[in-house]
């Protein structure tokens, strides 16, 4: 679809949100191409996004005086329902026969009890029945499902944290104490030493949260995991 102009009024602030958001649209599609390679929870947040956005539009509608961004966002309404409706059965396949972490439980629960308070709310004909029912059951089957483990690369990177943040609270002391001059080394070659060091843990946190955060987004290879 054609860009949106922004209104006369924008500044060039908003016309940047403008391509930001257009750019965070294109970005939560794209995750959708490839629905088998994430995890539920990697879904579940995919469609946290995907409904995120559809709120923007649901604001362009009703709003007086709709933001730029808005609008530009309203033009991907279609593809943005498409991608949730997709998201939703992807999920739903995968409840069907629930092999979830302790993190995706919960999820998985709030999913299903979201679809099932929509399904109630809705009508109360026999394919609303139907539909209740089969909803009820897939909660059962989570509630009473044995929780899996996290992936192995998934576990890794948690192990790594935890030396990196034992680690941190070594060095991050005695670097605000260098600082405030209340700390001094034996030789500069001490000092560089212990800077790269910080930098290095420093570094290598700050990494660790995206990588996690990827490294769960992926559904677990069963038989990498077997071997």
């Amino acid at each position: 679809p054609a860009a949106v102009s922004c209104p006369r009024a924008c500044a060039p602030r908003p016309r940047r949100r403008c391509r930001e958001r257009g750019s965070m649209v294109d970005e939560v599609l794209e995750s959708v191409q490839d629905l088998e390679r994430l995890s539920f929870y990697g879904l579940s947040e995919c469609l946290g996004s995907v409904q995120q956005l559809l709120e923007r539009v649901l604001r362009s509608e009703t709003a007086k005086a709709p933001r730029a961004d808005d609008l530009a966002t309203a033009e991907r309404k279609e593809e943005l329902l498409e991608a949730q409706a997709q998201l939703k059965r992807a999920m739903g396949a995968l409840l069907e026969s629930p092999a979830l972490t302790r993190r995706e439980r919960p999820l998985a629960e709030d999913f299903l009890q979201e679809q099932l308070t929509k399904l109630k709310s809705a009508g109360s004909d026999a394919r609303a029945a139907k539909g209740i029912e089969r909803l009820q059951g897939m909660m059962k089957l989570v509630q009473d499902s044995t929780a899996v483990p996290d992936s192995r690369e998934v576990r890794t990177i948690e192990a790594s944290m935890k030396q990196l943040d034992a680690e941190w609270k070594e060095v991050s002391p005695i670097y605000d104490k260098w600082q405030a001059g209340r700390h001094k080394f034996k030789s500069n070659d001490d000092l560089q030493a212990f800077r790269r060091r910080y930098e290095d843990c420093r570094k290598a946190r700050d990494a660790a949260a995206p990588k996690l955060e990827q490294a769960l987004r992926l559904r677990r290879d069963e038989t990498a995991e077997a071997a």
